[in-house]
C-alpha cells in the first residue's frame, strides 16, 4: 500500500486561511495565492521561506507554475487589465 504525506501550510501574511497551492517543481518549490485585507498576492515558497510575487500596480497576483530552473509563470490585474508575467532570476521579464 503507497503511504501519502500531507504537509500543510499558509503563507505568514495570508490573515484569511487562503493560500492556495498552484504549483511545484522537482525541487519542491510551491508558488501560488493567498488572499489579505487589500487582495490576492502570489508567492513562492522555497525551503521554508515565503516571497511574495506582486507587481507594483498590481490589484491581484497569482503565481501559476513554477519549473526545474525556477522560473514562474501567473497573471496579474491592474488598473489596464490583466496581464501575464514571468519570474526568472528574481526579476520580471
Amino acid at each position: 500500500m503507497p503511504i501519502h504525506i500531507f504537509n500543510t501550510f499558509d503563507d505568514p501574511s495570508d490573515l484569511t486561511r487562503t493560500t492556495q497551492a498552484l504549483g511545484v517543481n522537482d525541487t519542491d518549490q510551491i508558488v501560488g495565492l493567498y488572499q489579505t485585507a487589500s487582495g490576492y498576492h502570489g508567492f513562492l515558497e522555497s525551503g521554508g521561506t515565503y516571497t511574495p510575487l506582486d507587481d507594483s500596480l498590481a490589484t491581484a497576483t497569482v503565481a501559476q507554475g513554477i519549473n526545474g530552473m525556477g522560473q514562474i509563470v501567473g497573471w496579474y490585474n491592474s488598473a489596464s487589465g490583466s496581464h501575464g508575467f514571468l519570474y526568472s532570476s528574481g526579476e520580471r521579464i
